[in-house]
């Protein structure tokens, strides 16, 4: 809660001679600021008194989403058609500003395959009224897709984040495109009672209406919260030679920054790429060649990010395909890993929940806590907080950056 925050501090004055007139409408004016500052102080020391006076529920937005996929193994069409409600709560504060709280439901649906795979979509938040009517939405939009090899386990899948991943000769999926069209309670409570009887349990399936990805809770680990991956951006030959400088004496292929100095060096020298990296988020979708995103238009063009793979976390050992090995946090071993392969994993991200991975060991001597690429050792990493020492930045040679990137659902 962001609330007026007005302090004053008033100098002695050596004249002997009484307050003008300026002067005393200036301590007025003082004096009563201080008043509002000592109101608010109050009412903070008071837990019972809520800081704010009134709020209003409106009745909902909605709006209805479909999008395609064709599995290419068998040519299967997956299609998604769901109404996504949206609830607005404006509160209002004391000072008069106004909070705007707005919660979307579902956050993602999951269909399942006949041959006992399933996608999961992750829903854009277009709960301020954009459509594709509107043009708002372009219509080359790309919601962010996970790919499950098993319906029964959706606690690790290969996130689709741009067009090459489906171009890519390991994509599992052909995209069909999407749409966003306004919809009503009418609508929304129609779908809602034929998906209940039209459904049917298979494996992990979250149910007829899709899933909210509460947070905490003890079914999160049934589900993926998090796709991570690094985006690969090519040097241009103006900045090559700063990078050179920089790199390791034994002039490894891949090396990271070895201190925070070199770390904030390295964040000023991609600054200099002059790249706006394409958004991917749950208001405006995966980056697209076009440059167009989500919003009104016209619309503002963003450059495409070269390249993206995934970043392995313990207990994933390749995500295409998926292959898992059991993770105990009280293991010594802590072992990321960029899955290059030499650019062949290009366009995808490994999605987990890793939230387990971040919780902070109690130290100890540990036997390997290292980020690497490709199976290959880059940087040690902390022996307490490993998860929390995962590079924001790796650099190949003189010739590209990886910058570290994840998308929450």
């Amino acid at each position: 809660m962001a609330k007026n925050s007005i302090s004053a501090v008033i100098e002695p004055s050596d004249r002997s001679a009484s307050p003008s007139k300026a002067e005393m409408q200036f301590f007025s004016i003082v004096l009563a600021l201080l008043s509002v500052v000592l109101s608010t102080v109050v009412a903070l020391a008071q837990p019972d008194r809520p800081m704010s006076q009134s709020y209003s529920q409106e009745p909902g937005y909605f709006y209805r989403v479909q999008a395609n996929f064709e599995v290419k193994a068998t040519r299967e069409l997956l299609q998604f058609d769901y109404i996504v409600a949206c609830n607005v709560r404006l509160t209002r504060w004391r000072d008069s500003s106004l909070s705007d709280d707005t919660i979307y439901s579902p956050k993602s649906m999951v269909v399942a395959t006949s041959s006992g795979e399933a996608v999961m979509l992750r829903s854009l938040n277009l709960c301020s009224g954009l459509t594709s009517d509107n043009g708002d939405v372009p219509h080359d939009v790309l919601p962010l897709a996970i790919w499950f090899d098993d319906v029964s386990d959706l606690s690790v899948g290969v996130g689709y984040l741009t067009e090459d991943a489906y171009a890519s000769r390991l994509s599992k999926l052909a995209f069909r495109g999407a749409r966003f069209e306004r919809s009503d309670r009418s609508a929304w409570e129609a779908w809602r009672k034929k998906s209940a009887q039209e459904y049917i349990q298979r494996g992990a399936l979250p149910g007829p209406w899709g899933y909210d990805f509460p947070n905490p809770a003890p079914e999160n680990d049934a589900y993926v919260q998090t796709c991570e991956a690094f985006q690969r951006i090519k040097i241009p030959s103006d900045l090559t030679v700063r990078f050179r400088e920089l790199r390791p004496k034994d002039r490894p292929k891949f090396w990271a920054p070895t201190s925070r100095t070199e770390e904030n060096v390295i964040e000023g020298l991609v600054r200099m790429l002059s790249r706006s990296f394409a958004p991917g988020s749950p208001n405006s979708g995966q980056p697209l060649r076009s440059g167009r995103v989500v919003g009104a238009t016209p619309h503002v063009a963003s450059r495409w990010p070269t390249e993206v793979y995934p970043l392995l976390w313990p207990g994933l050992l390749s995500i295409t395909p998926v292959k898992k090995t059991p993770y105990d946090d009280r293991e010594d071993r802590f072992v990321v890993n960029l899955d290059f392969r030499g650019g062949e994993m290009n366009g995808f991200a490994a999605c987990q929940d890793v939230r387990k991975r971040y919780i902070a060991r109690k130290k100890r001597v540990v036997s390997e806590n290292i980020f690497q690429i490709d199976g290959v050792s880059v940087k040690a990493l902390s022996q307490t907080t490993p998860a929390l020492d995962i590079p924001a930045y790796v650099i190949e040679g003189d010739e590209a950056v990886f910058i570290r990137s994840s998308q929450a659902f």
